[in-house]
């Protein structure tokens, strides 16, 4: 479990992935982009974060040993119903369930691997920050 902390009030992004390589290189681009990132590679890391309701928006992935993705999401808003999420997922056949778009959860929200254009996700949390002051 990383903190990549910057100065200032920048716009807190968790990255929830297993996979090191994908995490680490999400975070980082994230951070080149201006927000401050934290990682997890797990849910049960992610949901033991301080902080974890500062938090903006959560990149998180399906499928994680232990807790999957859905499953912290649905925790992650039972307990931060103000933080958004975006899905970041391998699987091809992925399909929002009932809760997920009750929770407000879109087919925009969900990204599939690998992203060829990284921007998507700075455009995405973008507009998601942008929703709270307006």
């Amino acid at each position: 479990m990383a903190q990549h902390a910057m100065a200032g009030n920048e716009t807190q992004v968790l990255v929830l992935d297993d996979e090191p390589n994908i995490r680490d290189s999400l975070a980082e681009y994230l951070m080149d982009c201006g927000f401050t990132t934290l990682t997890a590679e797990s849910a049960e890391d992610a949901l033991a974060l301080p902080g974890l309701g500062e938090i903006a928006v959560a990149v998180v992935d399906i499928r994680l040993g232990g807790i999957d993705g859905l499953e912290f999401i649905k925790r992650l808003h039972a307990l931060h119903p103000a933080v958004y999420c975006l899905i970041h997922t391998g699987s091809t056949d992925f399909q929002l369930d009932r809760e997920l778009r009750d929770i407000g959860l879109t087919d925009r929200e969900v990204l599939y691997k690998p992203v060829l254009d990284m921007g998507i996700f700075e455009t995405l949390i973008r507009e998601k920050t942008a929703e709270d002051r307006t």
